[in-house]
């Protein structure tokens, strides 16, 4: 399956800590991968149809080069779609950036969609659709609690597996976990990592047996979001069916979907 981490910090900051961990994940993730962060709050998008471990130094260089207060990163195991760089994730739209972990009725959604984002539609992966129907929602009524909600209800009865994504306007990151069987294999976690636990933190990666050092600064604050915990910090599970919204001051709030 697709695998999910998003990060949200008070000032810009990269992703070679955590993405060093998070190339484990590209093994079984084959499909594609990508990154998706913001410059004066325009999204700005790198992705490739191919495995990230098939592209490490550019992974690699990316990671170490992009800054920003939201970034999101994907790798992709296809469920149809062909491995190409229009499939792979993030999808950005105006000022969003989204990026899913499951499956859902295509078909079904891209009938519900508008002129307006058919002719968006740049692939041929059914996450593409959920993130544009997701908009769409969000472009009609304005309050995103209920816009995703309403979005979900012509989702959720209809075939489908995960639900769970990512997505952020710029400002603020919105991080959804649903799935009505597999619950613990559409995993998302929730980990705040504040400014007093900026102190080094070294971990021993059991697939690559490589010793990660964090180098986060004291005044650094960020909340990380990923399908898996990254490190033996205490992250903590963010319930299925919960809508988890984290502002520009990082605050959080989860509701139930």
């Amino acid at each position: 399956m697709c695998r999910l981490l998003g990060m949200v910090a008070n000032q810009p900051v990269d992703l070679e800590f955590s993405l060093e961990r998070f190339k484990d994940f590209a093994r079984d993730n084959p499909d594609g991968w990508g990154i998706g962060w913001y410059e004066n709050g325009v999204p700005r998008i790198y992705k490739q149809g191919i495995s990230a471990l098939a592209d490490k130094s550019t992974l690699s260089r990316i990671s170490r080069e992009v800054r920003s207060k939201i970034i999101i990163v994907h790798v992709r195991e296809g469920t149809g779609a062909v491995s190409a760089q229009r499939n792979s994730h993030p999808f950005s739209y105006q000022s969003w950036l989204f990026a899913h972990n499951g499956s859902v009725d295509r078909n079904h959604l891209f009938s519900l969609l508008s002129e307006e984002y058919k002719r968006a539609v740049n692939g041929e992966t059914d996450s593409e659709i959920y993130f544009y129907w997701i908009l769409q929602n969000i472009f009609k009524y304005g309050n995103i609690i209920f816009a995703i909600d309403n979005a979900l209800k012509q989702i959720i009865p209809k075939p489908h597996t995960g639900l769970n994504f990512l997505l952020s306007d710029g400002r603020r990151l919105y991080a959804f976990r649903y799935s009505k069987k597999s619950e613990s294999y559409y995993s998302l976690y929730k980990l705040e990592r504040k400014s007093e636990d900026a102190a080094p933190i070294e971990l021993c990666s059991s697939k690559t047996s490589v010793v990660l050092r964090n180098k986060s600064k004291k005044t650094e604050k960020a909340v990380l979001i990923c399908s898996e915990k990254l490190t033996r910090e205490n992250w903590q599970e963010i319930g299925v069916g919960h809508l988890l919204m984290i502002g520009p001051d990082l605050a959080m709030k989860e509701v139930s979907i």
